[in-house]
């Protein structure tokens, strides 16, 4: 019997020409037996990709589900509960069910972003080419970080190195700077595949040129020597899917996007470069220290503010201008190189910890009454800052006043992340009403109205 091997196109019934009643798959083993079955590989990346809905990776164990929002308490219940809709992409793993995720396209350099919400407790990843992952973990509250925390380079797996020693390169952030389970975080990853020559032969390592979490970069051109534990493939190739751990723990994920970044460039031979400065650091110390500064801040910088460091290694960012906290951070204290460096034109104290940002918003404001909608964005008129005055351990006491009004918070120290006024003194017209603008944990806003006509009054906010 002469073989008939002239198949039809993709898409077709699958039957070789000629014999339609036979399975295509059966006659490659019969008819041809000779010709090795063809492998067709994903499509490459090109350009950018949304991955916003499951429709946009391959198909999908039942763990994973589109969803229009979440519900429940993810701060402190393990799972997550989904509304219907489509947005993001949530994980359910469950006994039977566990599957990871990956796209249809394959890619070789990489930038990814987006954002992500994990409940407490859980546990996730991103595997960059289906073999380098980024760890994605629950790791609020630690101090010092290791190499199974949130952002880190996951650690490679050999159990030929012996016991107690089948761990290794594995890469931990920076710092820490993860939000409490429940908050969406963001992240930003710029992966460079490794590299190989016309043999096949491995020429450079993989590696992740940045990785930030909540706009800090908790990872900076570290190395992948190889495929780390848990990934679809061990060896190593010149592109593969992305992928999303789906056998660990609850993730949610929304705004993912990929895309081509651009090649790298190398610098021209001969072409001189200015080295970069020594950083400037100021570090904490067993005192309070304040270091006045201009604080970047968007939209913009606040020029008549001060930096705090605490020896909890617990810092912050105070607008003597709006009498608010703008943000606070972990770490080392202040990078002022830019107080100095080139006659120190931009004057920007910058925090060198993984920092959380707040409003900026006006610590206190005059409204016309308790139901007036929305807080003022800049400072009233009447708003006069009166400077700050230090207690004995060093830490600045703020002080302000608003049309008669007197406010100062009580002394910011790690525990007390709010610029909320402890008291208020002055002489009010009766229907005076104040409101703390933030919240002191799970009270609600407190609201004061006077009774008495031009009483003289203080009002505790302990």
């Amino acid at each position: 019997m002469t073989p008939i091997c002239r198949s039809r196109s993709l898409g077709e019934s699958g039957l070789i020409r000629g014999m339609p009643s036979l399975p295509r798959v059966w006659l490659w083993i019969v008819a041809c037996p000779l010709l090795a079955p063809i492998t067709v590989s994903a499509a490459a990346l090109t350009g950018s990709a949304d991955l916003s809905r499951l429709a946009d990776f391959k198909a999908a164990g039942p763990n994973w589900k589109d969803a229009g929002g979440l519900k429940g308490n993810p701060r402190e219940e393990a799972g997550l509960l989904i509304n219907d809709g489509v947005g993001m992409v949530v994980n359910q793993p469950a006994a039977g069910a566990k599957s990871d995720l990956f796209t249809e396209w394959e890619h070789a350099d990489l930038e990814l972003e987006g954002e992500f919400l994990l409940p407490k407790g859980s546990n996730s990843g991103i595997y960059f080419m289906g073999r380098y992952e980024i760890q994605l973990f629950d790791s609020w509250g630690k101090r010092t970080p290791g190499e199974h925390d949130l952002g880190a380079l996951y650690p490679r797996w050999d159990a030929a190195r012996g016991k107690g020693q089948e761990s290794f390169d594995g890469v931990p952030p920076r710092a820490n700077a993860s939000r409490a389970p429940g908050l969406w975080q963001q992240v930003r990853i710029v992966f460079r595949a490794p590299r190989f020559d016309d043999q096949g032969k491995k020429i450079a390592d993989a590696r992740f040129e940045r990785v930030e979490l909540n706009g800090y970069p908790v990872l900076i051109d570290v190395v992948a020597t190889g495929p780390t534990r848990s990934g679809r493939f061990t060896d190593e190739a010149a592109q593969g899917p992305l992928m999303i751990q789906g056998s660990h723990g609850p993730v949610a994920l929304r705004g993912l996007r990929a895309r081509v970044p651009k090649p790298l460039v190398a610098a021209a031979k001969g072409t001189p470069s200015r080295p970069s400065p020594a950083p400037i650091l100021l570090s904490a110390s067993d005192r309070v220290r304040v270091q006045r500064g201009f604080v970047p801040f968007e939209p913009y910088k606040r020029l008549y503010a001060c930096s705090v460091a605490t020896p909890e290694g617990v810092h912050y960012a105070f607008d003597l201008e709006t009498f608010s906290l703008l943000r606070v951070w972990r770490g080392e204290f202040l990078d002022t190189t830019e107080m100095w460096e080139g006659r120190g034109i931009s004057q920007l104290a910058k925090p060198t910890g993984p920092a959380l940002t707040l409003s900026g918003a006006p610590g206190v404001a005059l409204l016309e009454s308790a139901e007036t909608n929305g807080w003022p964005a800049r400072p009233d008129p009447l708003y006069v800052s009166e400077g700050y005055r230090l207690e004995s351990d060093g830490t600045p006491v703020f002080r302000a006043s608003l049309s008669g009004l007197r406010a100062r918070p009580g002394p910011l120290r790690p525990g007390v992340a709010s610029s909320v006024p402890s008291a208020v003194e002055g002489i009010y017209p009766v229907g005076t009403v104040f409101c703390f603008s933030l919240r002191l944990k799970k009270s609600p806003p407190r609201w004061v109205k006077l009774e008495r006509a031009l009483s003289s009054v203080t009002v505790s906010a302990t």
